[in-house]
């Protein structure tokens, strides 16, 4: 439903994206990983038909999303990272709006309003971020749209709404909408994606099943001796610091843990304790390695 291909936009030598490709398919979350500046909503703007690429090729249900940008738009529901609103309307005036642009069901935006409640009296410019964000969220969900590209769509966003965010998309997945968000909340991503794509610097350096780019970073374990004289040793066996008695390492390329489990027979060990795996990890995992390329 969702194609990149090559697609490359230089805005000053070294800054746009570059050969960027990566699909989502109907009835999937992709996740979109990177920090600020990395290229995440340049590529969504792409997918928008809001630029023009430098080569490659962008497509949302077999439409070109420059060349037939007004196709796509009919297609997608779009939450900006930015949100510029007018002041002057109050939220119901813009939900109004939304509705007779989209032809919306009414019954749809009063489940989204139970679901991310707000006072929709309230003028637009007084609002805070969080009454914004779910007046956002109402409007894009409202289109009842076969893709979603959701640029940091829980910013701004309590705990709860955060919870019942993450809900939502489940059920809009099972109905079999393609959904593109990106989010620097870890969490929220492992737990709801099913693919995604870590981007730097405008290229994707790893682009994977969700479980399995968590499965696949390097493990951390603590191990805990007797004496801080075993845990100095082990420590130099491994090329890291003691704390006193703990010693923490990774398994990686140069030491795999069968390796690190043949020095551990040497010693007096009480205790081995694995980290949990996560995405934050694999994140630090992969940036770690490119600022040290």
């Amino acid at each position: 439903m969702i194609r990149l291909e090559h697609v490359t936009k230089e805005f000053a030598p070294g800054r746009g994206i570059f050969d960027v490709s990566f699909t989502v398919d109907p009835g999937t979350i992709f996740g979109f990983i990177g920090p600020n500046g990395s290229g995440k909503s340049t590529t969504l703007r792409h997918l928008m038909g809001l630029l023009a690429a430098d080569g490659g090729k962008a497509t949302i249900g077999g439409f070109d999303c420059w060349n037939q940008s007004k196709e796509v738009k009919k297609l997608v529901g779009y939450l900006p990272g930015e949100i510029s609103l007018p002041g002057d309307m109050t939220g119901a005036d813009m939900l109004d709006l939304m509705q007779r642009l989209h032809g919306s069901d009414p019954a749809r935006r009063q489940l989204l309003l139970k679901r991310f409640p707000f006072e929709t009296k309230t003028k637009i410019r007084k609002m805070s971020k969080g009454m914004k964000q779910k007046l956002a969220l109402v409007g894009c969900f409202m289109k009842d749209a076969p893709v979603y590209l959701l640029d940091e769509p829980t910013s701004g966003l309590d705990p709860l709404m955060q919870e019942r965010f993450l809900e939502w998309i489940e059920q809009e997945k099972h109905a079999g909408k393609a959904i593109l968000m990106s989010s620097h909340h870890f969490p929220e991503m492992e737990k709801s994606c099913d693919r995604a794509a870590l981007i730097k610097t405008g290229r994707i350096i790893v682009e994977s099943d969700i479980h399995e780019l968590v499965r696949s970073s390097r493990k951390t374990y603590t191990i805990v001796f007797r004496t801080e004289v075993e845990a100095a040793q082990f420590a130099m066996q491994v090329g890291v610091e003691p704390k006193r008695t703990e010693v923490s390492f990774q398994t990686d390329e140069t030491l795999s843990l069968n390796q690190a489990i043949a020095y551990l027979t040497q010693y007096d060990v009480r205790l081995i304790r694995p980290s949990a795996d996560d995405l934050e990890q694999v994140f630090l995992h992969y940036y770690g390695e490119e600022e040290s390329s």
